[in-house]
């Protein structure tokens, strides 16, 4: 009974962990990058032609992803209209809670209850994790169902009861990350099965994770999709897929995509990605040092270990390639906080890592004080920074001002908790220790997407100066932009943009260009109001009345 109560409370703690960190802000923070205003042309197209089974942006290009994040977020639109970057980021946030919550579980059943909540709490504050179930974007889908199916099947890896049923899970999670973002969802699965079976000479391993059946179901299931898919779209969804699932894996530069690294770019972006956890990944090695190697932990390292090659040697790669790989990460920390090294190697190296905790928290503390007092610890740097992050630790420092009283607050008590940390680290107190930097991190976290992010966001989104073009521009009449516009200018438009000059000209008409465009304009005419943004190489965005086009007959 007390098991269940326990296993009960940090359910719902986990809830609120997850709830806290991935909804804090998403209503208020307006979208200023590419990326999650063009998934979100996508979504706003679904609804106004419902045509949901080929996701299309609104010129008719079929979309780069499959349909799985655009139909949840279409969902999510059609219930919260009025607050649509909230609607469009919360399948992330729903899915990065579920993670979470697969991966509190599968621990559990492999290590034991002491190893869950430490290893659900990782996944929960990791930056990139937390990043990802707090955007627009389809990685985190792909990232929750890739849980479900590790989960699965460190379950039936562990002689879980119930096996049919997992592997059915597992099945669905590799189906529904297929339809998150294509053929990589079967891939990364298959090759972490078939290397931990090649380096145990055990033929039977893929067999007993039931993972032929599961690749052959999922691969059916989402294969129906692709089927209607290519019958509705031919050619066109063809070359998409090319694109996205080949030419990125072996040529940036003729998929188009960018993205292009070295094979050791990601290892950079993985220990960042981990912070507040990367000192502690000695703790994480040490189920694998154990003998007999528990099936669980040789499962997770053969999930990160083929999950890392496959995207070190990929063309392309983004910090949120790894996400797949976190959950396994995150299960070897929590075992190895249940039951860390005595002695050894692990041991030490891990006891000299963390005392960096102490040490990070006195320098929070001394950042949140200062900008409480008023004072701008980015000064020194300003000279280094690009133009976009000079004006976004302006608007960081005004933010900051504005909220004095609890970053004051904060700061104490990060100041506060440099002495337990500093104790729990010394005296290998492992498990506190997490909690309470799991708690660090929620603090931050939460007040950071809630009173700073939003303001630079703002600073730095086209959202406020389209609400101005909408009270400028009478509702009866067209709007122009040169195309093809940008998705942050077409996602805050007040109406859809028509081409000019192609579709306008033959009268006056308001016209959104950017300084670059207005520039080359023979005699470009005041603007009527120009955005507070500004875009590299490209200026600021005007809306300016165009006379009408002369056409040679």
């Amino acid at each position: 009974m007390r098991q269940r109560m326990r296993a009960l409370r940090e359910t719902l703690g986990l809830v609120a962990v997850c709830a806290a960190l991935y909804l804090a802000g998403t209503g208020t923070t307006p979208f200023y990058t590419r990326g999650e205003p063009r998934e979100g042309l996508v979504v706003r197209e679904m609804l106004a032609t419902g045509r949901w089974l080929v996701p299309e942006r609104p010129a008719g290009e079929v979309a780069r992803k499959p349909p799985l994040y655009y139909w949840l977020a279409a969902i999510c639109l059609r219930a919260l209209p009025a607050r649509p970057e909230r609607a469009l980021r919360l399948p992330s946030a729903l899915g990065g809670t579920a993670g979470v919550l697969v991966t509190w579980v599968a621990t559990r059943r492999a290590f034991g209850a002491p190893a869950g909540l430490p290893a659900a709490l990782a996944l929960a504050t990791a930056f990139e994790w937390a990043r990802a179930a707090t955007s627009a974007r389809v990685d985190m889908p792909l990232a929750a169902a890739l849980a479900v199916a590790f989960a699965a099947w460190t379950a039936v890896a562990t002689g879980g009861t119930r096996r049919r049923a997992l592997l059915v899970l597992a099945a669905a999670g590799v189906a529904l990350g297929t339809l998150a973002k294509g053929p990589v969802a079967l891939v990364l699965p298959a090759l972490a099965v078939a290397a931990l079976a090649a380096v145990r000479r055990d033929t039977r391993l893929p067999a007993r994770l039931g993972l032929p059946g599961a690749l052959a179901a999922a691969a059916a299931v989402a294969g129906l999709w692709y089927a209607a898919a290519f019958a509705a779209e031919g050619g066109a969804l063809l070359g998409v897929v090319v694109r996205e699932n080949l030419l990125r894996f072996v040529d940036t530069a003729d998929a188009g995509t960018g993205h292009a690294h070295g094979a050791a770019y990601l290892l950079g972006l993985g220990l960042v990605g981990l912070l507040p956890w990367t000192p502690l990944l000695p703790l994480a090695a040490a189920p694998l040092a154990r003998r007999p190697r528990p099936e669980a932990a040789a499962l997770a390292a053969a999930w990160v270990a083929t999950g890392s090659g496959f995207f070190a040697l990929a063309a392309a790669k983004r910090s949120v390639y790894l996400l797949p790989l976190f959950p396994a990460v995150a299960m070897l920390l929590g075992a190895g906080v249940a039951d860390p090294p005595e002695g050894g190697r692990l041991d030490a190296l891990a006891r000299a890592l963390a005392r960096a905790y102490p040490c990070a928290a006195l320098l929070l503390a001394t950042v949140a004080g200062a900008y409480a007092a008023g004072l701008d610890p980015a000064a020194l740097l300003r000279r280094w920074l690009r133009p976009d992050d000079a004006a976004a630790a302006t608007a960081l420092l005004a933010a900051a001002r504005a909220h004095r009283g609890v970053l004051a607050v904060l700061g104490a008590a990060t100041a506060a908790a440099a002495v337990p940390l500093a104790r729990a680290a010394g005296r290998d107190r492992w498990r506190p220790l997490v909690v309470l930097v799991a708690a660090l991190a929620l603090a931050w976290t939460v007040v950071f997407e809630s009173l700073v992010h939003p303001a630079i966001a703002r600073d730095r989104s086209l959202a406020s100066f389209m609400a101005e073009v909408a009270r400028l521009v009478p509702p009866e009449a067209p709007l122009y932009a040169a195309f093809p516009p940008d998705p942050e200018l077409s996602f805050y438009a007040p109406r859809p943009l028509r081409r000019w000059p192609a579709d306008g000209g033959a009268t006056p008409c308001d016209v959104l260009l950017w300084e670059d465009e207005w520039r080359r304009l023979r005699d470009p005419p005041p603007p009527l109001v120009a955005s507070a943004v500004r875009r590299p190489a490209r200026g600021r965005l005007l809306l300016v009345e165009l006379p009408p086009v002369r056409r040679d007959s």
